[in-house]
């Protein structure tokens, strides 16, 4: 591993580590580790402990291993024993009447059901003796042949709700960090392809350093429960499930996290029902209006209507039934940001000042904001989008129908025309066999007249025939070919004019953030949160640039999504607005005439805050890891975006229009008006030809 990790320092490219191993120290700046910190679990481990006082042997396999138990050692307390005993001297240990505390230092799935079964095979799991187990991915499930031997057998979990191996879902997890961090950084221009390999002049990869920043600042819920790593690239914050097993019977111990410790099922329990000014079991619970997660409801009669509904408040309903509390709502504006004096407002503020004990509502978890409270598992997945208008308003343009092909195709097609009609004239006037065999009292060509030659291309042209053709060979050679000519031609318009107007009804200006930078539409977010904070913080040349014409105009921030959208739909394709992807999804169910323009911007979650060191937090995670398994989140979801208050219009508008584009006048008005034009013009035509006979009847013409 050394070696490998000073190999991608000397080329500048990143290390993903999965390895527990390796977890407790890190030497290289170009590097993860997605496994837990083993110096984190020892502390684990140590809080358990101190709960009795019998004597605790430690079972290692490698010496090393027991650095990873080094808070157990320094822990001091009265009658606290510790014996370290290697796993190939076992045999050494005999049955004994003193209570004991027999740990395995560091284990995985299938070595903790091997020490079980060397502990099975000695005596050693009997009612006297608690085993404790932390190898994170073995759950009491696996150990059903050992439930009648008395032995309490203690569980450490990660909160996760899957069952593969620690291995597996690490190596998932860290190939989603790894591929969502290169898709931000390719999204924005700041990938660029690794420099051609040269032995004797190795180039470092640039990019390595900006793909590990990336990595370290991200915090999401994957397969191996809290992925959040800190700023060496450890994962040293991991939410633990401490589980029992006594006689066949699991017991939920309680749960332990670095920053509130080990919390015992009671207590937390307890601490939940202490309530505020004596009301028991009551929190407050803190929520701004925004749709669709807290909303007012439209309709409800009687002192039991309740005044609020949508996603926030069917999700604080489950967690509060799982967890066990009651509460009440208190409506805050604003999401929370620091000011020049380092006071917080908004949900975070309520918080902080132990005005709510929760907050719930499309509230980011962020860095800057975990400093000061604590979040709980992530409860949904988004990103930084933009909300733009599906198809802004256009120019009305008649002649929309001459615009599948360009004006200098269409003069080339009129001067084709007419030098047909020419060479025809001039052919049928120079070739005896043109005027050879004709039924005609005149015995001559109709093509030595040059209005038929003309009439002759021009029906040719729009493909109606003509009632004479040519009958030298020059003549029909040149009049195949310009047959073959009009074939082509009009077969590539009909074509470029259905995908056109097909097309046309879906054009935007804007694809992509960088297509957003280059235009000269003005862009924005909400004045306060995260996204603001994402432009504002960001080191990233390009959202500086982005951020900087942000601030130009003050006009082009806004106070709430809700007044955003507004901009979005009065402006018409002259404003974009920055905000969450989930927020974007609701609004483009609704309203048809919005869209969202690219990818995610960045990768995030949202999360329920509460006070520093909270005890409900880790039974809080608790309830929405469940809420996500039992697939209850999902549910909810499809309920307030796409079935609750109007949800679904545009998905039953796209299915309707998804075959043939609706013409209207705008794209067809210009034909209407070469139809008039032809019918004044043929009527002139007629008043003239209907004079120039009378007057050459009557002999007044020379």
């Amino acid at each position: 591993l050394p070696v490998i990790q000073s190999l991608g320092v000397h080329l500048g490219l990143p290390l993903v580590l999965i390895d527990s191993t390796s977890s407790s120290s890190h030497t290289s700046n170009l590097s993860v580790n997605l496994a837990p910190r083993t110096s984190v679990l020892g502390a684990a481990v140590r809080d358990l402990l101190t709960s009795t006082p019998d004597t605790n042997i430690i079972f290692y396999d490698k010496f090393t291993d027991i650095l990873a138990l080094e808070d157990v050692f320094r822990y001091e307390k009265d009658g606290l024993k510790v014996q370290c005993v290697s796993l190939e001297d076992i045999d050494s240990l005999s049955p004994s009447d003193e209570a004991r505390n027999l740990i395995l230092s560091r284990c995985n799935r299938r070595t903790g059901l091997e020490f079980l079964e060397q502990l099975m095979l000695r005596g050693l799991l009997s009612r006297i003796n608690r085993v404790f187990l932390p190898c994170l991915d073995l759950s009491p499930m696996l150990v059903t042949r050992y439930n009648s031997l008395g032995a309490q057998l203690v569980f450490i979990e990660l909160e996760t709700s899957e069952s593969f191996s620690l291995a597996s879902m690490l190596l998932v997890d860290g190939l989603d960090v790894l591929s969502t961090s290169l898709a931000a950084l390719n999204m924005v221009g700041q990938l660029p392809r690794p420099p051609p390999g040269d032995c004797n002049a190795p180039t470092v990869w640039k990019a390595g350093d900006h793909i590990i920043r990336k990595m370290t600042d991200s915090s999401f819920l994957g397969e191996s429960g809290t992925v959040r790593l800190d700023s060496a690239g450890l994962r040293s914050y991991f939410p633990l499930k401490i589980s029992e097993l006594k006689f066949g019977s699991v017991v939920a111990g309680g749960v332990w996290g670095p920053d509130s410790g080990y919390l015992r099922a009671e207590k937390v329990q307890a601490e939940v029902g202490e309530g505020r000014a004596g009301a028991v079991g009551s929190l407050v619970v803190a929520s701004l209006l925004s749709p669709p997660y807290t909303m007012e409801v439209k309709s409800g009669t009687g002192s039991k209507a309740r005044a609020y509904e949508g996603f926030a408040i069917d999700l604080i309903d489950r967690v509060a039934a799982i967890v066990g509390f009651n509460y009440s709502l208190l409506i805050s504006s604003g999401y929370g940001i620091e000011d020049d004096n380092g006071t917080w407002n908004g949900l975070i503020g309520e918080v902080m000042n132990r005005k709510a004990d929760l907050a719930i509502a499309d509230l980011t978890i962020n860095s800057q904001r975990e400093k000061v409270v604590d979040f709980s598992m992530p409860f949904l997945d988004l990103g930084i989008s933009i909300i733009f208008v599906s198809s802004p308003s256009k120019s009305i343009n008649l002649f929309s129908f001459l615009t599948p092909l360009s004006m200098e195709v269409w003069i080339l097609m009129l001067i084709g025309g007419v030098s047909v009609s020419l060479t025809l004239y001039f052919i049928a006037r120079v070739s005896p066999l043109e005027t050879a065999e004709l039924d005609n009292s005149d015995g001559e060509s109709p093509f030595t007249s040059l209005r038929h030659c003309f009439w002759f291309a021009v029906s040719s042209w729009v493909q109606q025939g003509c009632d004479f053709l040519p009958r030298a060979v020059s003549t029909r050679t040149l009049a195949s070919f310009w047959w073959f000519f009009t074939l082509i031609m009009i077969s590539s318009y009909t074509a470029n004019l259905a995908a056109f107007l097909t097309i046309e009804r879906m054009d935007s200006p804007i694809s992509s953030v960088q297509d957003l930078a280059k235009s000269k539409i003005r862009y924005g977010s909400i004045d306060s949160g995260s996204t603001l904070s994402f432009f504002r913080d960001s080191e990233d040349p390009f959202y500086k640039r982005m951020w900087r014409k942000m601030k130009e105009e003050e006009s082009n921030f806004v106070k709430s999504n809700k007044e955003g959208i507004e901009k979005v739909l009065l402006e018409d394709g002259n404003y974009a607005f920055f905000m969450e992807s989930t927020s974007i999804e609701y609004q483009t169910e609704r309203n048809c005439r919005l869209t969202k323009v690219g990818d995610n911007l960045d990768s995030k979650s949202y999360g329920i805050a509460m006070k520093k060191n909270s005890p409900l937090r880790s039974r809080v995670s608790s309830a929405i890891i469940k809420l996500r398994q039992d697939g209850i989140l999902d549910q909810l979801k499809v309920k307030w975006w796409k079935e609750e208050r109007g949800g679904g219009v545009c998905q039953q508008d796209e299915q309707a229009l998804s075959g043939v584009s609706r013409l209207t006048l705008h794209n067809l008005g210009g034909i209407f008006l070469i139809l008039l034009l032809g019918l004044v013009v043929s009527l002139l035509l007629a008043l003239v030809e209907f004079l120039f006979v009378n007057c050459k009847t009557k002999n007044l013409l020379i």
